[in-house]
Parts: C-alpha cells; structure tokens; sequence
C-alpha cells in the first residue's frame, strides 16, 4: 500500500534533529517544492522522478567561418507546484453537533411512524377494519323467477327456464405453475366442451385471457347441463369455472298472440307486448347472497352468510284464448295475402266483459325469435295504427243522435244525389233510384248513405257531437294493457262544418281498431262501456290474486237508445247484400261495413283504400262482436263486404259455438228502410 503523504502544512515544522521548530523561525515550503527545484517530479506512492533533460540542439559549424558567441538564454518562466489532490483536505464540523441533526432526524421519522400507528389503531381502526371485511365479502344478486303468462285456459304462452350463464376466472384454470398452465387449460376445455357445445379450439383462448379475472364463456346454459358439468370439473380437480343467474325466456306457442304477449331481450327485459308494458311487474325483485370469501373467491364454509331471497315476479292470466287467436291469426294471414293488403288487424270481444278473446295482425312474428321479422311487424297495429275508419263510424255517430234525440231509426231524409260542403261536394258510392232519395235513418244506415248522414248530423250541435265521440273513448287512449297505444284524433267542439260533414261517415278522424271495437260494444251492450282488457287475473307465487287497476264500466248511452243501434245495424244484415253476403247462418246479428279513403303517409295524400266489417251476435243479447280491418287491398278487393266480411263470418262461426251461444236464426222480417 502507498505511504500516506504528510499535510502540506506539516513540513518545516522540524529541523535537521526531529525538534520542532520554534514559530517564528519556522519556514513554510510547499509539499514538493524541493524536488520541483531540482528537477524531479513526485509521484503518487511519494517516490521522486527526476525529469527529463531536453537536448541541446546542435550548432551547425560552418568551414572556414569564426564561431559564433553564443546569445543568452532567455529566463524560463516555470508553472507554480501543483499541490497533489491527494492532499487536499476539508475540515469538517463538530461531530457533537452532527450527531444532534442525526438524531433529531431520526425522532422526527419515529413520531410520525407513531402517529400514523395511532391513527390507524386508535382513529380509524373501526373503518379499516370494515374495509377488511368488505375486502373479503361478496355479494351475489339472487335473480327472481320472471312470472309466467297463461291464456284464460291456463296454456303456457310464456314461461322462465332456469339457466345459467357460464363463465371463468383464467388465472384460477391456470394456476400458479405457468410451467403446467397449458396443459390445465386444456384438460378444462375439454371437460367443458360437450356441455358447452363448444370446441376446445374456442374455449382455450378464453380460458386463457390475459390480464382479467373474468370471462364469459357460454350464456344461457340450462340449470341441468351446468349441474353436470361442475360434477364434472369439480371430479377432475380444477377450479375456476362459475355460473351466473341467466334465465330462458320460453314461447311455447311461437307466433300464436306474440302481438300480445310480446318478447324479451337479452338480458330479460321486455321489449314488446305485455312483457314490456308489464315488465315490472314480471320481473320481480331480485335478492343478494352476502358470504366471506378466501382470496381466490372461493366461498369460506364457516364464515358469515346472509341470504336475502327474490321475490318472484307476478303470473299473468290473459283474456286470450289461445286456440281462437291461432285460427283468427290463420284466416287474417290467408285474407292479407288474398287481397294483396299491406296489413290486416282483428279483435274479437266479449261485449259483456270488456275481455279481448282474439287480437291478431298480419303480417305478425314469433315471440321466440323477434328478429326474424321486420321491425314494422314486430309490434302490435289494433292499438298502435290509427287509420279513417269509413262507414263504420255512421254507427257511432248514429249513437250520439239516437241517443241526444236528434233522430230515431225511422226519421225520413230526402238524399240528393250531391251535397256541398264548402268547396267540396260529398256523394254516395251507390247509385240513387230517386233523387232526392228518400230513406229513413235505418235505410241510411244499411245502403251506407254518406249523404244522408251528413245531412243528420248537421242537425247536431258540434260540441254535443265531440262529446259523445269523447264518452265513446275516441281520441283518448282506452288503457289496455299493451305498450304504444294510439290516442287516435277527433275534431275539437269548434269543428268546422267540412269537419262535422266528414266525421259522420268517417273520414276526417282516426281511431285505432281496439277503441272502434270496445266503442262500438259498448253501444250496442245496452249502452254500458267495458273498458277493453287484455287481463283476466294476476296472481303472485304463491297462487294468491293481485289487484291491479281495474277500470271500472261506465254508462255511454241509454238502454233505449242502445236499442235503436242495435235495430239499424239488423237492417244492415236485412238488406239485400246483406242476405247475400253478410249474414250468419245460424244466428241473427248485426254489422256494418266501412270503406274509407286511405292517406298515404309517403304521398301525404289519399291513395288506396282500408276497408273493414264490424258485426255481433246474437242480435238481442249480444255477447261476442268481431271487427276486421285491412290496409290497402289491391285489385278488385275494395269494399268491407268483399274484404273483411268472409274472415268476420269465419270466425264468428268458430268462436259463438266454442263459448256455448246457443243458434237463434229467425226468418228475416225486414223493417221499412224508405218512405
């Protein structure tokens, strides 16, 4: 090791005997000093080199020529000795005081470790340590059973299939060994793949998804398959595959009242029908499963558990009758391809109950796979489409002037063969005998006079007029049970005269098929309103009935009145295409058809027709009344009697036998419809 060099300040300080030298005789020379006058350099091991001399250059000699004297050196300037780093050397403070800072640092670093120490322990340990426990808890919703819906027989329409949503924690299937975490995905994949259905080339990179706890691996798996399969996984030695609640939605009866009924989405929510307008109700309310769980999730059998339970959501019995609403489904299909019809819409009513036995459109869909249809098909028209319902409002607006005294079934009308309403002029679609054709109210009614109607209701006040259109629940909604329904539009109390003609056969209004179909019940029940229903009775789980709204009936017009509806609609059926086309066989009923110009709603403007039938039976004590309707028929198809009156007749005949009302045909006595 190299000898440590003496301080620069320490030579001199000796003489030539090792004795100090006194102070003032003392004589500082710089370390190195010495040798740097003698030409030598110091080393860093304190040993001395001494430098080399530089050659004197040579003095060229010239023959013959004196010598030179030689000129005098000029001084050489040498650098000052460079004191060694080695030497240098910086004096340092108090080691007391050093010592003081030290530990003045270290108690500050200990009371703030203390403080937080007493923050956590004595403040703030109730909260971290319900952080703790909540660390180590899960809760997991307990989804409730969605309530089933029956028809009024009690067939499944729509029912709930416990399944499951299958899924995985990737970093569970492969362990902790990534050495054996391909071979352990592999053996999961192919326990789960026939379960699945499934192949292992699927299952593997989602088993094996980095960088995430969770996975869904197959959704709506049926409780019984899933059971199988944790068996299984379970036998083998792995963990890390769970289940999640991911019920099916079933239709047993595919496409037979969807439009009622509706359907689900994905995740179980109505979108469509009764599922979306009831969908709360069906739901239910879902309930939690509270545990302590280890680290891996796993659930600790001894910890703490606390079971909230679902309430399951509520059991729908319809109005429907599920083997008449196939059949009318049937016929209106068969009639809407017939008669090359955009659509066609049907409702078949008890009148003494307010209750839809049958609501069917055309084109419709299957609740079980929505998708397939087009989205304008997917909901439902009776109470969504309004349209101009033609003739078939004359017998609504016979009602209010039956019934405000305006006219009875035998007033006499002296018909026109024109009438003007402001610049328009209004005409018959017959041809008159006579002119002024002279009919009575009755013969009005039956050869479908848009004349002598006009020329009745002008004898109305127009707000009396609007107010029994409102008592029959047009331009309002009637609060069936089904999402999206219409209010349809009337004309307000200030109508115009143009208006107030044009309602009376009508055009100028809308309405939807189910407000035309309950008003029209309820005139002809002997004047008492039903709202429509769709609903016979609820009941919860456990089989007891719920009460939900249920509107109560409401008188419309009077029993007499009621009456004289009934005897201008017989008339109807008296006539001469009536005996013809119109009436049933075995009973005695009353109708009306309707043929209205049809807005176009791309042309803004009338093009095509909707044509449409509304009849009951039996004629006296009516107890089921049929309206059908279709849009914009082709060709030759468009009057009510060549359109809608063959499905109406159809099933009328199915529908009167099926719920035990007894044949009561009596031979046709015709009324006086002229004078």
């Amino acid at each position: 090791m190299p000898q440590r060099r003496p301080h620069p300040a320490a030579a001199g300080r000796t003489g030539s005997d090792g004795r100090d030298r006194p102070d003032a005789t003392r004589r500082r020379v710089p370390a190195g000093g010495e040798a740097h006058r003698r030409g030598e350099r110091i080393l860093r091991d304190g040993s001395a080199e001494r430098a080399r001399s530089r050659p004197e250059p040579a003095v060229r000699r010239t023959p013959n020529k004196a010598v030179p004297a030689p000129r005098a050196k000029p001084p050489v300037r040498r650098p000052p000795p460079r004191t060694p780093l080695t030497a240098i050397r910086v004096p340092l403070g108090s080691s007391n005081r050093r010592l003081h800072i030290v530990l003045v640092i270290m108690a500050m670093g200990l009371s703030l470790c203390a403080g937080r120490l007493l923050q956590l322990q004595g403040f703030d340990s109730a909260r971290y340590t319900a952080d703790s426990i909540d660390a180590l808890t899960r809760t997991l919703p307990l989804l409730p059973s969605r309530g089933e819906i029956t028809d009024r027989n009690g067939a499944v329409l729509a029912s709930t299939q416990p399944a499951v949503a299958v899924t995985a924690d990737p970093t569970l299937v492969m362990g902790d060994k990534p050495e054996l975490a391909a071979g352990r995905v592999a053996q999961v994949a192919g326990i789960l793949a026939p379960y699945l259905q499934m192949t292992t080339d699927q299952l593997v990179p989602l088993l094996t998804t980095p960088n995430t706890h969770f996975v869904y691996l197959k959704k709506q798996v049926p409780a019984l398959t899933y059971t199988r399969l944790a068996a299984d996984i379970s036998k083998a030695g792995f963990y890390g595959v769970f289940r999640e609640a991911d019920p099916i939605r079933t239709y047993p009866n595919g496409s037979v009242g969807s439009s009622v009924v509706g359907f689900v989405g994905a995740d179980g929510k109505g979108l469509g029908g009764l599922e979306l307008s009831m969908n709360q109700e069906l739901s239910g309310k879902s309930g939690t499963e509270t545990y302590e769980s280890a680290p891996n999730g796993s659930k600790i059998p001894l910890g703490d558990s606390k079971v909230t339970p679902a309430t399951n959501g509520l059991n729908f019995r319809l109005s429907l009758d599920s083997e008449l609403q196939w059949m009318v489904q049937e016929r209106l299909a068969a009639q809407v391809v017939r008669t090359d019809s955009d659509y066609g819409m049907a409702v078949v009513m008890n009148v003494k109950t307010g209750e839809v036995l049958a609501m069917a459109d055309a084109p419709t869909y299957d609740s079980s796979n929505p998708s397939a249809a087009s989205t304008e098909d997917r909901g439902n028209k009776a109470v969504s489409s309004p349209y101009e319902p033609g003739s078939v409002q004359k017998i609504i607006t016979s009602a209010a002037l039956l019934d405000s005294g305006t006219a009875t079934p035998d007033t006499r009308i002296s018909i026109p063969y024109r009438l003007k309403s402001g610049p328009l002029t209004i005409k018959d679609a017959f041809t008159h005998t006579s002119d002024p054709l002279k009919l009575r109210m009755r013969g009005a009614v039956a050869q479908s006079s848009n004349i002598g109607m006009a020329l009745l209701t002008r004898q109305m006040d127009r707000k009396k007029l609007n107010d029994y259109y409102e008592k029959f629940g047009l331009g309002q909604t009637t609060g069936v049970q089904l999402p999206g329904e219409s209010a349809g539009i009337i004309p307000g109390a200030d109508m115009s005269d143009i208006q107030r003609d044009q309602v009376a056969f009508g055009q100028a209004i809308s309405v939807t098929a189910i407000q035309e179909a309950a008003a029209i019940s309820g005139i002809v029940n002997g004047g008492i309103y039903n709202p429509p229903t769709v609903v016979s009775q609820v009941t919860d789980s456990a089989g007891n009935t719920v009460d939900l709204d249920k509107r109560e009936p409401r008188r419309v017009i009077s029993a007499k009145a009621s009456a004289q509806v009934r005897d201008v609609m017989q008339a109807v059926m008296d006539s001469e295409n009536g005996q013809k086309n119109l009436r049933l066989e075995a009973y005695d009923s009353g109708g009306k058809t309707g043929t209205a110009q049809r807005a176009d709603p791309e042309l803004h403007k009338y093009k095509g027709y909707v044509t449409s039938f509304v009849g009951f039976a039996p004629l006296n004590d009516p107890e089921i009344l049929t309206y059908v309707v279709l849009n914009n028929p082709k060709g030759s198809f468009d009057t009510g009697t060549s359109t809608a009156n063959p499905v109406w007749r159809d099933i009328m005949k199915f529908a009167l036998p099926r719920y035990s009302v007894m044949p009561d045909k009596t031979k046709p006595n015709p009324k006086r419809t002229t004078w």
